[in-house]
């Protein structure tokens, strides 16, 4: 890399952290219709503080920014368990393919003590995306399909469109969240709306060397809608150990990742004020 190419790598970083400075950042409260989906798939994704929709360069990319599987190569299958945020237990697994990618979800509270009877909130996902190279840029569509269980029975689906582009250095993704969508709907009538807005990410890459790639990354989350927020994550990579640090709003994330041949093994933690503190493992298999 040039000395021009990396001063404007640096300055690029630079305007980011402007922006974070000058923002009162927050996080998207999981307290609304597809939320499940806003929890993640992977463990590097959850350390960067969720902020990987221009990154989306492995099996996530399913869900951070389908049109980014226009380039993934080979299969893959990755996992995801995290028991935290007060015992809520939460899943995922997702095989990916050139071009696409399926996922299966799932979260469970378990019994939450209110003093007579308690409560429980239970549901499933899936989700299923497709992205294609068109010239410069890269296209993709994203499914989800949402089916709640407990404590009242409903499903729904969206679909949602999504870009990304490379600019020498930096990464652009962008996803239509909510752009066509059936509203949840419970069996008594009551049905709630998918949460519409923009999803844009930009990722600044510097590559010292062959093996040594660091990125900076920042997500503008639901702009044009009712809670727009932001997040931001660095990660760094050396060889086939991968380290990482994120802030979603309301607390700090990090995590750790080790490549060896064919897996791939993803920790994160993450903290949160109003729900505590999770740990989170990811299990990656290429063929």
């Amino acid at each position: 890399m040039t000395p021009r190419r990396t001063l404007e790598c640096l300055l690029g970083v630079g305007v980011v952290w402007a922006m974070l400075a000058g923002m009162h950042i927050r996080v998207a409260a999981t307290e609304g219709v597809g939320d499940l989906f806003s929890v993640g798939v992977s463990a590097r994704a959850l350390g960067l503080g969720g902020a990987f929709t221009a990154i989306a360069d492995d099996e996530a990319g399913v869900l951070y920014n389908p049109a980014r599987l226009s380039s993934y190569r080979g299969i893959g299958l990755s996992s995801l368990y995290v028991s935290g945020f007060g015992g809520v237990g939460q899943g995922a697994v997702v095989v990916a393919v050139p071009y696409a990618a399926f996922g299966v979800l799932f979260l469970d509270s378990g019994l939450i003590d209110e003093g007579e009877g308690g409560f429980r909130y239970a549901c499933r996902g899936a989700v299923l995306g497709v992205g294609v190279p068109v010239g410069a840029v890269s296209l993709g569509i994203r499914w989800r399909f949402l089916r709640v269980s407990t404590p009242f029975e409903g499903t729904g689906w969206s679909l949602d469109p999504a870009i990304s582009v490379d600019v020498d250095f930096l990464d652009i993704g962008l996803v239509w969240e909510g752009a066509a969508s059936a509203p949840i709907s419970y069996a008594g009538g009551r049905n709630e709306e998918w949460a519409r807005g923009l999803r844009l990410g930009v990722a600044a890459e510097l590559s010292p060397t062959q093996n040594v790639v660091s990125i900076l990354s920042f997500d503008a989350i639901g702009l044009f809608g009712e809670s727009p927020c932001v997040a931001t994550g660095v990660e760094a990579w050396v060889g086939g150990v991968g380290a990482r640090v994120g802030y979603d709003g309301t607390g700090l994330a990090c995590g750790l990742s080790v490549r060896f041949v064919g897996l791939e093994v993803d920790w994160a933690y993450t903290t949160r004020a109003d729900l505590g503190s999770s740990h989170m493992i990811g299990l990656v298999f290429r063929f």
